[in-house]
């Protein structure tokens, strides 16, 4: 399968167009920011009767009920003679604790009932059902942990469910089935509202009249396993959400018949019988490792970039009010595994809600800022990533690039009103990879700046003082500055804001505890060696878009104080979806003892290696489990394939391919494009990158890094390579013979496109007769993705079986596209086949 390098595409996507917000300025003169009023909230100001008892009482006030006990809120109905449990109740503080305990999990706040009902669409207050379960989550943790002020949060094991492998239905690519059993319920009862048509659109749009896009939307909300558990039944039998007629029990059952009716249609997976298997887990089965770990107890603002379903929002889950979610604004997307990337945008607060910032720093004097960041290129400079400003003239404070270095920029009373002179990070300590970078100031130790959990050294090059200069009328944005002209490019993946200053070992502990989407999965093993309660438990994530990273395997008894007995394991593999991936498959060779003398109550490790396992159902669907050649006493034999004997070598074997390194990258893409590696900007890239390309050309070495840098100079070759034809620069020889650059994309059709673009490119970039041919087909159906409407009746897409998203459309629009746009759509498709594995491996 060719592998394509989808992120160019989407970098130049910010040339389609941009949503521009505009609002009201602050008392400096400077570019407008948004102003709105907090949300409502913090309804506890009211309560007056029985104070708290004790302090656990008092922690719970202060961090759960003074946010659940608005009319808008809980408080609308789980009060006194109302709903029960009445735990937002306004006449005791105590009676409500109490009932408040019937309805939380302390150890592991997600699991609460009260956030599982909300999650399931029970009374949100936001946009997102899931963004309201996040929030309530942190305000239970910020009660639990309300006892340990100071300390880190810590990660509870508790067992997951039990499943066994397979006899999981999946959903097939073809819409059939949908279509003729739950989507006429859905066209005929839920279409006023959950259809982007209704006079108030709600997502998820199930009931659109696309039956492929209500079918993709229905899977969020259909459960093929147990459909009465889906959660378009439960709003009906629990909620009475929108009955159509007056018995809301039947509607459901009706719902829950068709649901199933579907379901029965698709053949389970299951594994081979005779393999010896651990229990099935899906992702959310898993316990998140960001539950845990870092030190939080002075934050007033945080965001992990869980996309809620809500496309325009990232939501602030500190529990501090108001909540200062973000608006995403321009050409800003969500990545897999948490977190957005900026392309041609930024993301926003409002300034009615950033307030809470000057609030809460002006009354410790101190405060940090906290970056999990993915700067595209090195090469950028006065780009703002975290900044509380209202122009690129005047701010509170800003993280910035500034080339290969970090800037933090400050206003007190010892600089200007831009926070200069800035503190900068030393030459090149700013890499084109994942890094958490912290801010921190104080009236003792001024400004610091951190690097991955160490101090950078950067000496403050004015002294420590007031911050009564700031102005409390300014916005947060991140990505850009308020007036969006300091654009930064790049992935951000968690941000938070505390109102002190992190100690160097607070700093170190937040950044072992890691960022984004990480979970402990504990695939349970008892059954297979007799031991309760045991699990074998690998640390997951989303890897990126189209992945998932399992690392570190350990095993771990959950009985308090237990003793397990040695056990022999052997060959062990990661399945998934009712089969084992045949790569990636790293730990084939361990032989180890589990329990005995080694074992630690902590958990005993296994390997320290890790493996991607690519997307197949998606997040929400992919089951996975494990297999063993050996496992205390049962085995199970694997063979391989063909009766030739196996010969052991004394010499290491190295694969048969590998990728290009920087000048080989450089030297391929001149000779496919034609474009001179000395022309026009193509050096001016290629020198800023350099050192962001491979270096070595095992496979095993190569890091997103290096695909980013990639993209960034295959852009850069096609740009200069359209560009050269439309003035007809003879140095660079014809490419896309034929195509006229003035032509308005609509009117070029689809086979002209084929024929003008996507044939050269296919044939030039993909070649043909190769011992190792990569799919032309899989190619030129990836490009014609990336460029029509609908790929329906695609020659080269029908031979593809596999499923795609939906067409990009970049060289179609709705109505006569702009002057630029037949040029920019190719330059994309050229982008995307010059930076795809094509190129790359050899």
């Amino acid at each position: 399968m060719i592998c394509f390098n989808t992120p160019i595409a989407r970098y130049l996507a910010p040339l389609l167009g941009a949503l521009l917000l505009h609002g009201c300025g602050g008392s400096d003169s400077g570019a407008d920011v948004t102003s709105n009023p907090p949300p409502a909230g913090g309804g506890g100001g009211l309560y007056t009767g029985p104070v708290a008892r004790n302090l656990d009482v008092v922690a719970f006030q202060s961090n759960l009920w003074n946010n659940i006990s608005d009319s808008d809120r809980c408080g609308g109905c789980h009060v006194q003679n109302q709903q029960s449990p009445s735990f937002a109740r306004n006449d005791d503080i105590n009676l409500a604790y109490n009932l408040a305990n019937t309805v939380v999990n302390l150890n592991t706040p997600a699991n609460s009932e009260m956030v599982t009902k909300v999650a399931g669409g029970h009374q949100c207050w936001l946009d997102s059902d899931a963004a309201c379960a996040d929030q309530l989550t942190i305000w239970i943790t910020n009660w639990a942990n309300a006892g340990n002020a100071g300390s880190a949060t810590d990660i509870v094991f508790t067992a997951p469910p039990v499943r066994q492998p397979g006899n999981s239905r999946y959903y097939p690519t073809d819409p059939s089935l949908f279509q003729s059993n739950v989507y006429p319920i859905f066209r005929n009862f839920c279409v006023e509202c959950h259809e982007p048509g209704a006079e108030v659109p709600i997502t998820p749009y199930f009931a659109h009249d696309d039956v492929q896009t209500a079918y993709l939307a229905a899977q969020g909300v259909m459960n093929l396993n147990t459909p009465a558990s889906s959660r378009v039944v439960q709003r009906l039998e629990l909620d009475n959400h929108n009955c159509w007629t007056t018995d809301c029990d039947a509607d459901a059952t009706t719902l829950t018949n068709a649901i199933a009716t579907m379901a029965s249609g698709i053949t389970p997976s299951a594994p081979p019988a005779d393999l010896v298997l651990s229990n099935a887990l899906v992702l959310d089965d898993g316990i998140l490792a960001s539950s845990g770990g870092r030190y939080d107890s002075h934050q007033i603002a945080r965001y992990e970039f869980r996309h809620s379903g809500d496309d325009l929002t990232a939501y602030d889950t500190s529990g501090i009010e108001p909540a200062a979610n973000l608006t995403l604004i321009g050409d800003v997307e969500w990545v897999g595994g948490w977190g957005i990337r900026i392309n041609d945008g930024k993301a926003q607060a409002s300034t009615g809600t950033s307030v809470k910032l000057y609030d809460y720093i002006q009354s410790s004097s101190q405060f940090s800022v906290e970056a999990w960041v993915v700067p595209s290129t090195p090469a950028q400079d006065m780009a703002n990533i975290v900044s509380y400003s209202a122009s690129s003239t005047l701010r509170n404070f800003t993280l910035a690039q500034s080339d290969d270095r970090y800037s933090f920029a400050l206003r007190h009373n010892g600089t200007d009103l831009n926070g200069m002179p800035e503190l900068d990070s030393p030459d090149a300590s700013l890499q084109a990879s994942l890094q958490h970078v912290v801010l921190t100031y104080d009236s003792s130790n001024g400004r610091r700046l951190y690097i991955n959990g160490v101090d950078t050294g950067s000496i403050d090059p004015v002294a420590p003082d007031s911050l009564s200069a700031w102005n409390d009328t300014y916005a947060l944005v991140l990505g850009n500055e308020a007036s969006s002209d300091r654009l930064w490019q790049g992935v951000i993946r968690f941000v938070a804001i505390h109102d002190s200053a992190l100690t160097p070992e607070q700093v170190e502990q937040n950044f072992s505890a890691g960022v984004g989407e990480r979970r402990y999965m504990l695939f349970g093993i008892s059954d297979i060696i007799a031991e309760d309660n045991a699990y074998i438990v690998f640390e997951v994530s989303r890897f990126d878009d189209y992945a998932y990273l399992f690392a570190e395997p350990f095993f771990l008894d959950l009985d308090e104080g237990a003793s397990p007995l040695p056990e022999t394991l052997r060959g062990m593999r990661i399945g998934i979806n009712g089969s084992e991936p045949q790569v990636a498959q790293v730990w084939t060779n361990l032989d180890t003892t589990i329990g005995g003398v080694d074992y630690v109550a902590t958990g005993q490790p296994i390997s320290r290696l890790g493996t991607l396992i690519a997307l197949d159902k998606g997040e929400q669907a992919d089951e996975f489990f494990l297999t063993f050649e050996q496992l205390g006493s049962q085995t199970h034999v694997y063979s391989d394939i063909g009766s030739s004997p196996l010969v052991l070598s004394t010499v290491a074997t190295r694969p048969d391919i590998g990728i290009r390194t920087f000048d080989e990258i450089n030297a391929s893409m001149s000779a496919l494009t034609g474009v001179p590696p000395t022309y026009g900007d193509v050096p001016t890239i290629f020198d800023s990158i350099r050192k962001q390309l491979p270096s070595d050309p095992s496979l095993d070495g190569f890091l997103t890094a290096h695909q980013i840098a990639v993209a960034q100079l295959s852009i850069e070759y096609c740009n200069a390579l359209v560009e050269a034809e439309r003035i007809n620069d003879s140095a660079v020889p014809e490419f896309f013979t034929g195509l006229n650059y003035a032509t308005n994309a609509n009117s070029i059709s689809d086979a002209d496109w084929r024929t003008l673009v996507i044939s050269p490119l296919v044939q030039r970039f993909i070649g043909s007769g190769l011992e190792y041919q990569p799919n032309a087909n899989a190619a030129m159906c990836e490009l014609e993705t990336l460029l029509f409407d609908s790929t329906a009746g695609s020659s080269a897409c029908g031979a593809e079986p596999s499923s795609r998203p939906a067409p990009a459309s970049l060289a179609r629009c709705g109505g006569s596209c702009d002057s630029e746009r037949t040029a920019i759509a190719t330059k994309a498709a050229c982008a995307a086949a010059l930076g795809s594995a094509t190129m790359l491996v050899q």
